[in-house]
């Protein structure tokens, strides 16, 4: 049996060197443009009716956001399980049939809660991802540290670029204080360290390089939030010089399309950040796959762009509609009954700056 990491296979005018699980989908498009882009996080369980009913999406893309695996240990014997679990489940086989995929990892796939740098195992914890994965030989995943990746998909004037980014492998330590919002999300507070790093040095330049690439759609796939308000847990709002980069460095390259899609909190919601001349950042939080938030009760979030959040097993969806003059977007998150608690319609005219 050959290998999914040994296949190649062609969405529209971008053939892509794809990672485990990479056929192709389904019900490809007739002019190979993505215009069903699924996204979930946090898998505790690989049994569970949520991921049962993400097989049943049309879908010409899965995005794994992080903590595809909770792998919480120094032990890479036990990561390698976790990942073989993965594996061998309903989801996993029937993703394989289902659509290609693209992954980045978060902290519990990473091996440690909240963990970044200075994680002692980072590289064993990276060489088990890159197993799961299985991405080509001559992949720059392997010949790198770090596990940011990028892709443009589908033809001229229909392109959808993933950017991929890596937040622990590179990250600063995060600093710890009081402050005083409540319901805490976590014991952090901002940190105004210009020496803080989220990315690291080679991540940022690889970034700025991607983003002056051209495409009209640019899904940043961040394993926690970046437009959402401080709120004590991780985000990006952690590092606000770092946070601030990002921003400028969009506005900078000319990158129009750019739409966050994050994970990590176990909740919903959908965040609107106003960065440099307006440009709009928005940010899709879908998590988590197979676990009900125990509390219930998000911490507040001034930006917020819906009053909605969500707190039980879900999946995101991004819906394109090409054939509009001013083509649409369809943000959804849906439930393990196939329900749409969050929604919200963008056109890609909006996600730029103003003027």
């Amino acid at each position: 049996m050959t290998k999914p990491s040994r296949r190649a296979f062609l969405l529209g005018a971008a053939a892509v060197a794809a990672g485990a699980g990479c056929s192709p989908p389904t019900k490809p498009s007739g002019d190979g443009a993505l215009r069903e882009i699924v996204f979930g996080s946090c898998i505790k369980s690989v049994h569970h009716p949520m991921l049962d009913r993400t097989l049943t999406l049309p879908m010409d893309l899965f995005l794994f956001l992080g903590d595809n695996v909770y792998a919480d240990t120094k032990d890479p014997a036990i990561m390698r399980a976790k990942y073989d679990e993965l594996k061998a489940s309903r989801f996993w086989k029937g993703l394989q049939k289902k659509a290609p995929f693209l992954a980045t990892w978060d902290d519990h796939d990473y091996g440690g809660d909240d963990a970044g740098a200075s994680w002692p195992i980072r590289r064993e914890a990276q060489a088990e991802y890159l197993r799961w994965l299985e991405p080509p030989a001559d992949s720059p995943l392997r010949r790198r540290e770090g596990v940011y990746d990028e892709r443009v998909l589908g033809p001229e004037g229909r392109r959808v670029q993933v950017l991929l980014l890596d937040t622990r492998y590179f990250r600063s330590p995060l600093k710890k204080g009081k402050h005083e919002v409540a319901p805490s999300g976590g014991p952090y507070v901002p940190d105004p360290d210009p020496a803080a790093t989220m990315l690291g040095a080679d991540q940022w330049a690889w970034l700025e390089e991607q983003l002056r690439k051209p495409a009209e759609l640019r899904l940043v796939v961040s394993s926690i939030q970046f437009s959402a308000a401080f709120h004590g847990g991780e985000c990006w709002a952690n590092f606000p010089l770092e946070q601030q980069r990002l921003m400028d460095l969009i506005v900078k390259t000319r990158a129009n399309g750019v739409l966050f899609l994050s994970g990590d909190r176990h909740w919903c919601e959908f965040s609107k950040l106003v960065g440099p001349s307006g440009y709009p950042f928005y940010d899709l939080t879908s998590s988590s796959l197979t676990q009900k938030h125990p509390r219930g009760t998000p911490t507040p979030n001034r930006h917020r762009d819906l009053p909605a959040t969500f707190h039980h097993e879900n999946v995101g969806r991004v819906r394109i509609d090409w054939d509009r003059p001013d083509p649409s977007l369809a943000l959804e998150i849906l439930d393990a009954a196939g329900d749409v608690p969050i929604a919200k319609r963008l056109s890609l005219g909006e996600l730029r700056p103003n003027g």
